[in-house]
């Protein structure tokens, strides 16, 4: 799906947190759902079964516990974007990437039964202990059953991020992300230099090399070996609106001695340190990004035929930020904020791993428009918004930026209170936990609601300011 990545590793934080995050830009409509998967012991022979194609994978004898944010129409069954395993591992899947046509051509992607974006969250976490591990089993399934599209996958545990790239029908490369470093991707796969001798920062299908070689993809013997340039590269006019854009932006946002052009994306470095370090609120700004302050920004504009595709769009079905201390308890320690519809015009709500269930609300809501859902709730109030984006999104932002900083410190106060009460009774501190997180969950909503009703008197008002018609 046309998506925005956004990692950052604990030295490039302020925070010292791992995060990795992403953009859905698929669908407005699509009411997503939060589901919490209990860990459950298979019976022989179980197999995940896509709901969008025929790929299946056999799953373990035990499946452990995880958290998927989830489309409406597989009933949480398949197709989770993002979320964290009771180990502690997290997943954002995935970065819509594109190989060559020259690559395809030897090896094609098998869309029928090859693993795409449905399978990955719900038939990777769980298996996985480490990010590591998530990559090394994804990896088997494209060597195995092969890609059924093009794949950027990211992943997260207590020590490291690695980022995964599908380079063909049945290849793959992914790398370590360097601690003190960020890495942004819009819908481009930038991985570049790899070495294979190198596997504490890079892991790659046993044939990544040879084979482009052997098929005058790259040039034999020749090193460093580019992935990019190997398998990828194939630049056009609308990679230069659709994808380097927002790659520019992102890489100047954090790194604002930069000067980069978009048509020059193979020159953009893949991973860079930033210039100030990253904070909770500047990768949710980078979501959110729309060229401001520009002739691109389509909203205030009021065009939507600006020059660059925005990392912000109306059809955002969600967007996710996956927060990891590894310090504190797992259970308040990582946590997957969730923004649903588009972020310039949505709030991040806090979901805590050690939550278990959450209000009705959350895990319900299709694809037609409701009064009960979250996501139907979340979306109402920006659809409102957009129509008139000047004016009413100045009230939202007024509204979401104090709920979200109020929802950072809230957070805050639960994980201390948390970490106490566990060292006396893990029961009383995951009674707590529930509890503060149904809160939080409840009141997000509440407030959406709130200005729902705010913004459609606003917008009752304007109407009828404009056709007034007073009799005498």
């Amino acid at each position: 799906m046309p998506c925005t990545t956004i990692l950052a590793g604990p030295k490039a934080t302020e925070d010292g947190a791992l995060y990795i995050s992403r953009n859905e830009d698929c669908s407005p409509d699509d009411a997503k759902r939060l589901v919490y998967h209990p860990a459950v012991k298979n019976t022989e022979g179980s197999v995940f079964r896509s709901f969008r194609n025929d790929f299946t994978w056999p799953l373990p004898p035990e499946s452990l516990a995880y958290l998927s944010v989830s489309d409406s129409a597989t009933d949480g069954a398949s197709e989770g974007e993002a979320g964290f395993n009771e180990a502690g591992v997290g997943i954002t899947a995935t970065e819509t990437i594109f190989a060559s046509a020259a690559s395809l051509a030897i090896d094609p992607y098998l869309p029928k039964t090859g693993v795409i974006e449905d399978s990955l969250e719900d038939s990777v976490p769980p298996f996985i202990h480490s990010a590591r591990e998530g990559v090394l089993l994804l990896g088997k399934q494209v060597e195995t059953a092969g890609a059924g599209e093009g794949c950027g996958v990211a992943f997260v545990d207590s020590k490291e991020i690695w980022w995964f790239e599908t380079c063909s029908g049945h290849r793959w490369a992914a790398v370590r992300l360097p601690d003190d470093a960020c890495y942004v991707t819009a819908n481009h796969a930038r991985l570049q230099e790899f070495d294979p001798e190198d596997t504490e920062n890079c892991l790659g299908s046993p044939d990544l090399i040879s084979f482009a070689e052997e098929h005058g993809l790259w040039k034999a013997g020749a090193r460093p070996f580019n992935v990019r340039k190997a398998y990828v590269d194939e630049n056009t006019v609308r990679d230069t609106y659709y994808n380097f854009a927002r790659n520019r932006v992102l890489l100047e946002k954090y790194c604002p001695s930069l000067r980069l052009k978009p048509e020059e994306d193979l020159t953009f470095p893949v991973f860079v340190k930033p210039e100030s370090k990253l904070t909770f609120a500047s990768i949710a700004s980078g979501l959110r990004n729309r060229y401001e302050g520009t002739d691109s920004d389509p909203y205030q504009t009021d065009n939507p035929h600006t020059a660059w595709r925005p990392i912000s769009v109306f059809r955002c079905s969600q967007s996710h930020i996956l927060q990891l201390k590894p310090w504190l308890p797992l259970a308040v320690g990582a946590v997957t904020w969730v923004s649903w519809g588009m972020p310039s015009l949505g709030v991040f709500v806090p979901v805590f791993q050690g939550a278990k269930w959450f209000p009705k609300a959350y895990g319900i809501g299709t694809h037609d428009a409701d009064s009960i859902s979250a996501g139907w709730a979340f979306r109402k109030a920006q659809t409102l918004a957009m129509t008139d984006y000047r004016a009413f999104e100045p009230i939202v932002r007024r509204v979401w930026d104090a709920w979200e900083r109020e929802a950072e410190e809230r957070v805050n106060r639960i994980q201390i209170r948390y970490t106490a009460l566990v060292e006396k009774s893990v029961e009383e501190a995951d009674r707590f936990l529930q509890l503060e997180s149904d809160r939080i969950l409840e009141d997000a909503l509440t407030r959406a609601r709130a200005l729902e009703n705010e913004l459609m008197t606003l917008l009752t008002r304007k109407i009828s300011a404009k056709f007034p018609f007073n009799g005498a």
